[in-house]
């Protein structure tokens, strides 16, 4: 069974540990906007798409249903990291994508 974007954004709170209040603190939003769109009473915006996204370390395509992996989580595992430590190893990834880049 093909989850929703509803499904999806209900299991990624939950993976992350994250009560809606805390997702909404995080976005600046009412707790009652993240349960509508976990009722899929309403939609994110694009904006907030992303920040989902982010808070979840995931793609907006995992969130929208276009994969069905949730990609971020498959290649490393980081729940238990910071977002600050998350940023750091996604600059990490860029210098070593451009270092690799530069040697062939």
């Amino acid at each position: 069974m093909d989850k929703n974007m509803a499904d999806r954004l209900i299991e990624l709170r939950e993976k992350n540990h994250l009560s809606q209040s805390a997702v909404a603190n995080r976005l600046g939003v009412t707790p009652a906007l993240i349960s509508a769109y976990e009722k899929t009473e309403r939609n994110p915006s694009l904006e907030r798409l992303i920040a989902l996204a982010d808070i979840y370390h995931t793609s907006t395509d995992y969130i929208l249903g276009r994969t069905t992996t949730d990609s971020y989580a498959t290649i490393i595992e980081v729940k238990d990291l910071t977002d600050a430590q998350i940023r750091i190893l996604r600059e990490l990834v860029e210098v070593m994508k451009h270092t690799d880049a530069t040697r062939s």
